[in-house]
């Protein structure tokens, strides 16, 4: 039996439900009954897959646990995409991983493999790597190879909040909270309505919604023209666009309007030793930017104010230091947008007469915020609009997504 407690930040997102989806499209002859076997040699490498999160010992707060007999997941099929990425989840009965094939019947020739997990147990990054191993082992299953299923260790690592917490003295961690509590008291920053609510709290439906905003070979080309000659990255032109397409949802035309923009940093690399991806854990933190943005401002200048501030709270600590004080972060402002980059993501290799034409990941929980998620794929960009329905409306998010759209458009004519 392995077991560890969750972490404060761990806790707090799996009392909100938070999971994170990560689907994918393939075209062409999938073999369902070898995806089964190599989810079997999958569960070898990753057992805290098999786990559970348990209350049994409610003093001790929430634990995750892995035993010694665990079983599953096991391969489950599907035939409607919002249907699963809403199915209701019980992490205290059912394994960490749920794993899906999807026969849409609007979509023949193709199958859609949705892999959900709770967002406390991971992460981007390490979540690619756990669907990149999963296509290994059904390629070398499919051709014959020898399949690699050696556990990745740490099977159950320590809390990233331990490891950051020990770099400040609670007196560093109280004024940082102190400071940030101050900054939102007197200036607030904009919140979108939640229309779908119901008397403060979640509305009646339990859904989630996801809208993909995308840039072709060419567009994505230009942006990262119009990245370089501002100097800047990718990341922090494409929060450009999606901050200034918020600012458009709300009143005071002209006017600036304080957003507080929450950024992913994954802190893998930021570790000593690091953290390699292919370790399945939670291993990102947040950094919480504050901007002034006005009615028609422009994209490159809005994300170079964020780039600013980020590469400044990187090099004083306020990234890992937003994680160490979670506990007590708890009951500041929420974001107005959550914003998580993860990069390029490789295709697998995969067998001959096989392809996957794209991979998403999309967290998904409900709670009043819209999380926004930039990746790219075989030379496109792709920003996702993730939200709960028991929250927001489809007519808001489209707004928003038409206005992100729109911007996009235009710095890539």
């Amino acid at each position: 039996m392995t077991e560890r407690q969750l972490a404060p930040h761990e806790a707090a997102i799996t009392a909100a439900g938070v999971r994170l989806v990560l689907h994918c499209d393939i075209v062409g002859e999938l073999d369902e009954a070898v995806l089964a076997l190599a989810l079997a040699r999958l569960r070898s490498c990753y057992p805290l897959i098999t786990g559970r999160i348990t209350t049994d010992r409610a003093e001790a707060g929430p634990l995750a646990r892995i035993g010694e007999t665990a079983t599953g997941p096991f391969l489950g099929h599907g035939a409607d995409f919002d249907e699963e990425i809403s199915a209701p989840l019980n992490w205290e009965q059912d394994p960490l991983l749920r794993i899906t094939v999807l026969h849409e019947p609007d979509r023949p020739g193709h199958r859609r493999v949705v892999l959900t997990l709770p967002r406390a147990f991971a992460d981007a990054m390490s979540y690619v790597a756990v669907h990149q191993r999963l296509w290994t082992l059904y390629t070398a299953l499919s051709t014959g190879r020898p399949a690699p299923d050696e556990p990745v260790r740490p099977v159950l690592g320590p809390a990233l909040d331990d490891l950051l917490a020990a770099r400040f003295t609670p007196r560093q961690l109280r004024d940082f909270v102190d400071e940030r509590a101050r900054l939102d008291t007197g200036a607030p920053p904009a919140l979108l309505p939640t229309p779908a609510s119901r008397n403060g709290g979640p509305g009646p439906d339990l859904s989630f919604g996801i809208i993909e905003i995308e840039a072709d070979a060419d567009q994505c080309a230009q942006l990262v023209r119009r990245a370089h000659d501002a100097s800047l990255t990718v990341n922090a032109l494409v929060s450009g666009i999606l901050l200034t397409a918020l600012r458009t949802l709300f009143p005071a035309p002209g006017g600036p309007v304080r957003i507080l923009c929450t950024t992913a940093v994954d802190m893998r690399r930021r570790l000593v030793p690091p953290l390699p991806y292919e370790v399945l854990q939670s291993a990102a933190t947040t950094t919480s930017i504050r901007l002034e943005v006005a009615g028609g401002a422009d994209p490159v200048a809005v994300g170079q104010d964020l780039d600013t501030r980020l590469r400044a709270a990187l090099e004083n600590g306020a990234a890992a230091m937003e994680l160490a004080a979670f506990p007590h972060m708890l009951d500041q402002h929420p974001p107005s947008l959550v914003i998580t980059n993860v990069g390029a993501i490789t295709a697998p290799d995969l067998p001959d007469g096989l392809r996957m034409v794209d991979v998403c990941l999309a967290p998904l929980g409900h709670v009043p915020m819209v999380f926004a998620v930039v990746k790219r794929y075989q030379g496109r960009l792709t920003m996702t609009l993730n939200y709960s329905r028991a929250w927001y409306t489809d007519t808001q998010i489209h707004a928003l997504a038409h206005q992100a759209a729109t911007l996009l458009t235009d710095l890539t004519a």
